[in-house]
């Protein structure tokens, strides 16, 4: 059965921790709506690839998705910036929906104030922002607790996007 998934991105992400799971979740059958904070149409990633917005965090209700998927890069700096993508994070995984970050979107998870007694993963650069929000973390590829699925880096999304699909059913 096909599932909505939302990809979060804003300036800067991670070209691959949105490529990669935006086509692996389509391949899959599942729709992936690309989902913005509003500051602009589009953004390219670090490395310069152009992605288009479909819709604003504020346009969304956690009701509208079965997934989010949050990449890293310097995206989450901004994204975690917008009270509603915090909102829309919080009210996905209170629903008890698949929520997916990698890298550095640990940020937003810690924004969101969802992290308190979760285990989790991400880059070891913000592995004291986890913590400090009340998170054990852990070096390994993928981590999943309940609904929540999250990853180190690029050379993990292959285990990212499987425990993704899993969890979507």
């Amino acid at each position: 059965m096909s599932k909505t998934v939302g990809m979060l991105v804003e300036q800067d992400y991670q070209d691959m921790e949105v490529w990669y799971p935006l086509y692996r979740l389509r391949e899959a059958g599942h729709r992936v709506l690309v989902i913005g904070t509003g500051s602009a149409p589009s953004y390219k990633g670090k490395f310069g690839y152009p992605i288009t917005v479909e819709a604003t965090a504020a346009e969304i209700s956690a009701k509208d998705l079965d997934g989010l998927i949050i990449p890293g890069g310097w995206a989450p700096d901004y994204l975690r910036r917008h009270k509603a993508v915090t909102d829309l994070v919080r009210d996905c995984h209170k629903q008890g929906k698949v929520v997916g970050a990698i890298c550095h979107a640990g940020w937003v998870l810690v924004s969101a104030g969802i992290l308190k007694g979760k285990t989790v993963t991400c880059f070891s650069a913000i592995k004291d922002d986890v913590e400090a929000a009340g998170a054990a973390w852990v070096d390994r590829e993928v981590q999943v607790d309940g609904k929540l699925v999250t990853a180190r880096k690029p050379d993990d999304l292959p285990a990212f996007c499987r425990e993704i699909l899993r969890q979507l059913g």
